[in-house]
């Protein structure tokens, strides 16, 4: 009869004190004592709904299914142990092990849900910024339409597959919103629904104008649905901040606070196509507030991170790329105060509209040179991370849309200031961003691949275990 798994260890590593008597007195070497996972980490098993993992951005999240190697993950977003042995029935010891096991800069992908819809945000601001700067950037007028589809594609696919995640197991949607650090990660969802709207009135009108109108409405729907599942998701998390223990403060803290600002911007976008004054007086002042309890909670949120980052404890290094995300409330609130300092012109005095653009202008060029050691920091973060083996997760998105935000800032400020050289600027970030865009999406159609091929590996051997 088989002994637990800690009398095997217990008594394998008492044979290191002492050699094990023969027959003949002489004396046999010790087995060398397997080797198991610290006794902190909490054991991720290859089952088909897990309840943690660690992504990139250094948050927990529900993950996917993996090969029969279990993944150590320790507490606080640390780096896991990949590929710890575990004791195993020896019953089963005449079955091969499948190969293909995620290897140490792996780690087991999140099943399609809120964690993935940081690839929507960088897609659609991409493919905005694509057709706004098409007279600068040769071919990036196609290149948007491309990026749109690729947009479409992916929110139709990832939210599909949610949802069937949600009817084979309704807890589902209840778990990632239980659980804070997954709660977080609805602001993504909120951001991508946005992000996509915006890309589509913005490229479809300029290619097929006779479709301005449809576009103008999806983007109307879209709006509606992404603001208030962001207003919602800010709120939500920062009560449930309030007098809690929480964990230690990290930079994806900032993901449930960003999405109210990028209703501001976009919302500010959707103001000429409202029929009547009323309503676009409605939604101005709907964008203001937006931009305010963004600007509030992003400070208090991102004030406490970075104090923690750069006094308390460092970055993980899985986590290196979340170092970008504060750059999105950076980027996107320049962006913003440009927009609804245009589109408040409609409804206060002519001598006044020239003060509403020096306040925009102002605060633009205070948030972005505030913004240029945050940009250096967290550049620092990401080489690290690349050099010291950061493995891939979703959270790698986290290198595109906090870009492209600070591209967009740019661009409004050019035409605020008409000052060129904020133009030129926003071109070389647009580059920056296509090349962490196509990083970013070859990287994750290599790591679906790869885990689509061990699980498939693992599932072989394991049918043919149970015929035998």
């Amino acid at each position: 009869m088989s002994r637990p798994a800690a009398s095997i260890s217990a008594s394998v590593g008492s044979a290191r004190a002492s050699d094990t008597p023969t027959s003949s007195g002489a004396r046999e070497p010790a087995k060398p004592a397997l080797r198991t996972a610290p006794a902190t980490p909490v054991m991720v098993s290859a089952i088909a709904e897990p309840t943690t993992s660690v992504t990139g951005s250094g948050i927990s999240e529900p993950a996917g299914t993996t090969g029969p190697t279990e993944a150590a993950v320790a507490p606080g977003g640390a780096e896991p142990t990949v590929g710890a042995e575990v004791p195993r029935d020896p019953g089963s010891a005449g079955c091969a092990e499948p190969s293909g096991t995620p290897g140490p800069r792996s780690l087991p992908l999140p099943p399609p849900g809120p964690q993935w819809y940081g690839s929507l945000m960088g897609t659609g601001i991409l493919a905005t910024l694509m057709q706004t700067l098409a007279g600068d950037l040769p071919g990036g007028r196609w290149l948007a339409v491309g990026l749109l589809v690729v947009g479409w594609c992916v929110f139709v696919g990832l939210t599909a597959a949610f949802g069937l995640r949600i009817v084979r197991r309704p807890g589902v949607l209840a778990d990632t919103i239980r659980d804070l650090p997954v709660l977080a990660t609805w602001g993504m969802v909120s951001m991508g629904v946005l992000s996509l709207g915006s890309a589509t009135a913005t490229v479809v009108p300029a290619h097929w104008p006779a479709l301005a109108s449809t576009a103008w409405a999806v983007d109307g729907v879209l709006w509606s649905a992404g603001t208030v599942l962001g207003v919602l998701t800010a709120l939500g998390f920062a009560t449930r901040l309030i007098g809690r223990e929480v964990g230690s403060p990290s930079t994806t803290w900032g993901l449930p606070i960003v999405p109210p600002m990028v209703s501001a911007t976009t919302g500010a976008a959707l103001v000429p196509h409202l029929a009547t004054r009323q309503p676009q007086l409605l939604l101005v002042i709907v964008a203001v507030a937006c931009f305010f309890l963004a600007l509030v909670l992003g400070f208090v949120v991102f004030a406490v991170a970075y104090h923690h980052h750069w006094r308390v404890a460092p970055l993980p290094l899985a986590a290196s790329t979340s170092a970008w995300i504060p750059l999105g409330v950076v980027g996107q609130s320049t962006a913003a105060a440009q927009a609804l300092a245009v589109q408040a012109q409609r409804f206060v005095l002519p001598e006044d509209t020239g003060t509403l653009v020096q306040l925009a202008n102002g605060y633009g060029m205070a948030m972005l040179t505030c913004g240029i050691p945050l940009i250096v920091w967290a550049t620092a973060m990401t080489v690290r991370g690349f050099r010291g083996g950061m493995p891939y997760s979703p959270g790698w998105w986290a290198l595109t849309f906090p870009i492209g935000t600070v591209c967009l800032g740019l661009r409004g400020l050019e035409g605020g200031t008409r000052v060129r050289a904020f133009g030129l600027a926003s071109d070389a970030v647009c580059l920056v961003l296509l090349c962490t865009w196509t990083l970013c999406a070859v990287a994750t159609v290599r790591a679906v691949r790869a885990q689509a091929f061990t699980t498939r590996e693992a599932t072989i051997p394991g049918e043919a275990c149970a015929a035998s």
